[in-house]
């Protein structure tokens, strides 16, 4: 079992909150700051944002945080991802959403996230097709 994915998931059910950095609520951001700080890795930290955080440096912090992506670009296959990856989202244009990559029975691939739309929550989801489409940047520190 991954390390990060493991911390990632005992946050499922967390409410989501903006900027949120504990485990009372968290946003994508804070979820694998979070993560890796409870596995004693202290990471520079993005912690002013607005509703549009590519706008206030989400992937400067990243790289800041994990070092240079592995892979940017649109669409990545899952033969790049690995279980423990931070992956960056974009649902328009820029990347504006964070998530762990995890291990899923059906998909082969999971992603742990902070979902302030719908579940208002820390949720685990299949890596289905939609959700892969969305990933623009692969994020690899390992534990």
């Amino acid at each position: 079992m991954n390390l990060l994915v493991e911390r990632a998931r005992s946050y499922i059910g967390t409410p989501y909150r903006h900027r949120g950095r504990t485990p009372r609520g968290l946003d994508c951001a804070g979820l694998p700051w979070r993560s890796y700080a409870d596995l004693g890795v202290v990471l520079p930290d993005l912690k002013i944002y607005g509703r549009e955080p590519y706008k206030d440096g989400l992937v400067q912090a990243m790289i800041a945080a994990l070092g240079d992506p592995v892979w940017r670009g649109k669409k990545p296959s899952r033969t790049m991802l690995q279980v423990g990856d931070v992956v960056a989202c974009a649902f328009v244009e820029e990347p504006h959403h964070l998530g762990v990559i995890g291990d899923d029975i059906l998909y082969g691939l999971s992603m742990i996230h902070a979902d302030g739309n719908v579940n208002k929550a820390v949720i685990e989801q299949g890596l289905d097709d939609r959700l892969l489409s969305r990933i623009v940047a692969i994020f690899r520190r390992p534990v």
